[in-house]
Protein backbone atom coordinates (compact mmCIF):
# COMPACT_ATOMS: atom_id res chain seq x y z
CA UNK A 1 0.00 0.00 0.00
CA UNK A 2 2.31 2.51 1.05
CA UNK A 3 5.72 2.90 -1.12
CA UNK A 4 7.47 5.94 0.83
CA UNK A 5 9.16 4.69 4.47
CA UNK A 6 10.33 6.71 6.97
CA UNK A 7 12.80 5.92 10.02
CA UNK A 8 13.28 8.41 13.17
CA UNK A 9 16.76 8.01 14.13
CA UNK A 10 18.62 9.61 17.08
CA UNK A 11 21.96 9.65 17.54
CA UNK A 12 24.61 11.16 19.73
CA UNK A 13 25.41 15.04 19.92
CA UNK A 14 28.80 14.42 19.95
CA UNK A 15 28.13 12.50 16.23
CA UNK A 16 27.01 15.32 15.19
CA UNK A 17 28.33 18.12 12.23
CA UNK A 18 29.20 21.48 12.93
CA UNK A 19 25.92 23.72 12.19
CA UNK A 20 23.78 20.73 12.49
CA UNK A 21 20.63 21.12 14.46
CA UNK A 22 17.54 18.49 15.54
CA UNK A 23 15.46 18.03 18.72
CA UNK A 24 16.82 16.02 21.53
CA UNK A 25 15.29 12.54 21.97
CA UNK A 26 16.57 11.58 25.14
CA UNK A 27 19.53 11.85 27.63
CA UNK A 28 21.49 8.91 29.15
CA UNK A 29 19.97 8.00 32.22
CA UNK A 30 22.81 5.37 33.59
CA UNK A 31 24.41 8.28 35.54
CA UNK A 32 22.90 9.91 37.88
CA UNK A 33 25.42 12.93 37.82
CA UNK A 34 25.65 13.30 34.30
CA UNK A 35 21.64 13.24 34.35
CA UNK A 36 21.48 15.44 37.47
CA UNK A 37 24.30 17.93 35.49
CA UNK A 38 22.22 18.06 32.10
CA UNK A 39 18.96 18.61 33.63
CA UNK A 40 20.39 21.95 35.57
CA UNK A 41 21.84 23.24 32.60
CA UNK A 42 18.21 23.12 30.96
CA UNK A 43 19.12 20.18 28.26
CA UNK A 44 15.82 18.00 28.42
CA UNK A 45 13.84 16.36 25.67
CA UNK A 46 12.11 18.34 23.51
CA UNK A 47 14.13 21.10 22.72
CA UNK A 48 15.50 22.58 20.28
CA UNK A 49 19.54 22.19 19.75
CA UNK A 50 22.52 23.44 17.40
CA UNK A 51 25.90 21.77 17.31
CA UNK A 52 27.66 25.44 16.63
CA UNK A 53 31.35 23.90 16.95
CA UNK A 54 33.00 20.71 17.58
CA UNK A 55 36.56 21.61 19.26
CA UNK A 56 38.28 22.47 21.27
CA UNK A 57 34.91 21.95 23.38
CA UNK A 58 31.51 21.17 22.09
CA UNK A 59 29.50 24.59 21.87
CA UNK A 60 25.90 24.07 21.57
CA UNK A 61 22.63 26.77 21.27
CA UNK A 62 19.97 25.48 22.92
CA UNK A 63 16.37 26.35 21.98
CA UNK A 64 15.26 29.14 19.51
CA UNK A 65 16.62 31.43 17.02
CA UNK A 66 16.46 34.58 18.62
CA UNK A 67 16.40 33.34 22.13
CA UNK A 68 18.70 30.83 22.47
CA UNK A 69 21.24 30.03 24.72
CA UNK A 70 24.94 28.74 24.05
CA UNK A 71 26.93 26.23 26.35
CA UNK A 72 30.02 24.70 25.91
CA UNK A 73 29.90 20.63 26.99
CA UNK A 74 32.54 18.33 27.32
CA UNK A 75 32.52 15.27 25.23
CA UNK A 76 30.83 13.36 28.08
CA UNK A 77 28.09 15.66 28.07
CA UNK A 78 28.18 15.57 24.25
CA UNK A 79 27.90 12.03 24.07
CA UNK A 80 25.06 11.75 27.03
CA UNK A 81 22.42 13.90 24.39
CA UNK A 82 20.61 11.94 21.67
CA UNK A 83 19.35 14.10 18.69
CA UNK A 84 17.20 13.54 15.73
CA UNK A 85 18.71 15.36 13.19
CA UNK A 86 16.00 18.06 11.67
CA UNK A 87 18.38 20.16 9.21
Amino acid sequence: MFAQSFSVVSLALNLLKAKDTGIITQVRKNDENLLRKLIAMGIMPGLRITLEQRFPSYIIKIGEMRGGMRIAIDRTLARAIYVRRTR
